[in-house]
């Protein structure tokens, strides 16, 4: 079939395929081949992840409703809206599939990570397939297509099902400010310099604090650092939420904060037993050598061997003492 023989659906749709296979294949992979190398305890890898593979499944919509379009999906003997409603619905699903198994393959934990690779790229691939061999026909040489058609159509089902239990549970819990800090973070990784020290001299302090938290850690530039730490210095309650989200909160965007930060005296003398705590969660949370993988417990190590030292050392002027927490890292990381 030449280009010219085509209809502006199958061109369209054509387009979006090859564009969103680019995206995934070169960007993405780069992104999980960097971030599988870090520590992912915390949830930093989530926006620049979110920021390649929004577009990868926005793209892979506008091919799933081109091949709608060319009749590509009647054999399921739907009315032509329900198709379309169909395929927005099966882009949502599949691309929250998509998510929560590169989350699982970054953050293992006792799991090997090959067992998550089939189904990041199985969804995109067998969608690739079906979508190329409903807007172009004649590559099916007439056969059939139903080994196809309805292993990924029940798949679709059950991760849509899954995919709304699963939103409607985060946000329940993370309610309308864990939706608008998502949405802040992700704007502001799309801008320049100049727009996100803006974005984050715009932010509240007590508000977006874990925002701003993670803004002022060692993986920003120094000049965000500096003006996340600034904006969260000037809440008078600044020490008691970092207190308080050291003894019960995200252990780790905590420390990073506190492995950055110059502190006053009386920000040690306020922390120390609150940072002391901290640790040692972190540290009791580490899994023993046959519950988990060794890249994993590289990555653990790797990080709790860049934080005791420091954070330790900056509360060495404190009553507070580390030795014990020091000494089971050491445990659980060596066995001695």
């Amino acid at each position: 079939m030449t280009p010219s023989a085509m209809s502006p659906s199958q061109i369209i749709g054509n387009i979006c395929v090859a564009i969103s296979t680019l995206v995934f294949l070169l960007p993405l992979q780069n992104l999980l081949s960097e971030w599988a190398r870090r520590e992912t305890s915390n949830d930093q890898w989530v926006t620049p992840i979110l920021l390649v593979l929004v577009p990868v499944w926005l793209l892979m919509m506008g091919a799933l409703l081109c091949g709608t379009a060319n009749g590509g999906f009647d054999w399921l003997r739907l009315g032509r809206p329900a198709l379309y409603a169909f395929a927005v619905g099966a882009t949502f699903a599949l691309g929250v599939v998509s998510f929560v198994f590169i989350a699982l393959y970054l953050r293992p934990g006792f799991t090997p990570r090959f067992l998550y690779t089939p189904v990041i790229y199985g969804v995109h691939f067998s969608t690739v397939l079906l979508v190329v061999l409903s807007l172009n026909p004649k590559l099916t040489f007439g056969s059939s297509m139903q080994w196809l058609r309805w292993p990924w159509t029940i798949f679709t089902v059950v991760s849509l099902v899954a995919s709304l239990i699963l939103c409607g549970f985060w946000i329940v819990r993370k309610g309308k400010d864990g939706l608008r800090n998502l949405a802040w973070r992700m704007e502001a990784a799309r801008k320049s310099p100049g727009e996100v020290l803006a974005h984050v001299a715009a932010l509240d302090p007590e508000k977006n604090f874990k925002e701003l938290l993670n803004g002022a850690n060692r993986h920003q530039s120094r000049e965000v650092r500096e003006a996340a730490t600034a904006r969260l210095r000037s809440s008078p309650k600044f020490l008691d939420l970092l207190a308080a989200e050291l003894e019960e909160g995200h252990v780790e965007p905590a420390i990073e904060f506190l492995h950055s930060a110059t502190l006053s005296a009386g920000e040690q003398s306020r922390l120390a037993r609150p940072a002391q705590k901290a640790l040692d969660r972190w540290v009791n949370r580490i899994p023993a050598p046959n519950y988990t993988t060794k890249d994993n417990l590289r990555r653990l190590r790797r990080w709790g061997e860049e934080m005791l030292p420091v954070v330790t050392k900056k509360f060495a002027g404190t009553d507070v003492d580390f030795t014990e927490v020091i000494a089971d890292f050491d445990f659980r990381i060596n066995g001695k």
